[in-house]
């Protein structure tokens, strides 16, 4: 057991922002890129995103000796694959307690359901360390995001007691041109309310939704193989990899 290992809740209160993309792209890059020993618990019980994409990416893999090639590279550098479990709401912490407990990992990643009203995300993101919270420059996704941080922060600043330390606002499918402007104005009601916003952002890019396939075209995503290097400039992701092994300290 890692004593130091760290809990974060993924989270938005808007679904399908990106979150289970971007976490398992992130997860995969620091356990096979940087070393970093990673778990996942999936908690949606309606979609399982991320337990999907390891069934689809074993299938895959197990039909392609391109593939599986670049696996058995991978095992003989030692790099192991990491673990994604399936569990509810309500004992995903306990899941995550659990695996730290049999396990030396640096950080274990709760991919949570994309709405409050399910039973045990409160208690689930309250009882983490750390909440990363993918936000998207839209009016519509910003409004039900702001109010999932504020109430959130308050409820951290309110009880000195609980394991939760802070919400990592992240922004991703950052269009340079088109949402400019939404950006910038959120940015700035982001710092009047004092919420901490990572410092990286992720462009609008999609290459996050290229996952491995039999024939060679490029992929990104996968819970199996790393993001490749040659694709990783313009993405962010080496930079919020960096940026939150500095801030989660793992």
């Amino acid at each position: 057991m890692n004593n130091r290992t760290v809990i974060v809740a993924v989270s938005n209160q808007k679904g399908g922002v990106g979150k289970s993309t971007i976490l398992v792209t992130l997860a995969s890059y620091l356990n096979y890129s940087v070393g970093k020993n990673v778990a996942i618990v999936d908690c949606d019980p309606t979609q399982r995103s991320l337990i999907r994409l390891r069934e689809r990416d074993k299938a895959t893999m197990g039909k392609s000796n391109r593939l599986m090639a670049l696996l058995d590279g991978q095992r003989e550098s030692g790099r192991k694959i990491y673990p994604i479990v399936a569990a509810k709401p309500e004992n995903a912490r306990e899941v995550a307690a659990d695996l730290a407990a049999k396990g030396d990992y640096d950080v274990i990643f709760i991919d949570m359901p994309g709405t409050m009203d399910a039973k045990g995300v409160l208690p689930t993101i309250f009882s983490s360390d750390y909440v990363l919270t993918p936000i998207v420059a839209d009016n519509i996704v910003m409004d039900s995001s702001l109010s999932f941080a504020r109430t959130t922060i308050k409820v951290i600043r309110s009880n000195n007691g609980l394991p939760l330390k802070d919400v990592l606002l992240l922004w991703i499918k950052v269009k340079h041109r088109s949402n400019s402007d939404v950006l910038s104005r959120f940015s700035d009601k982001l710092g009047e309310l004092s919420m901490t916003v990572l410092k990286t952002v992720i462009p609008d890019t999609c290459r996050y939704d290229k996952e491995i396939s039999e024939s060679v075209k490029p992929y990104f995503r996968c819970s199996l193989l790393p993001p490749p290097a040659q694709y990783l400039k313009g993405s962010g992701l080496k930079e919020l990899a960096e940026e939150l092994i500095i801030k989660l300290n793992i």
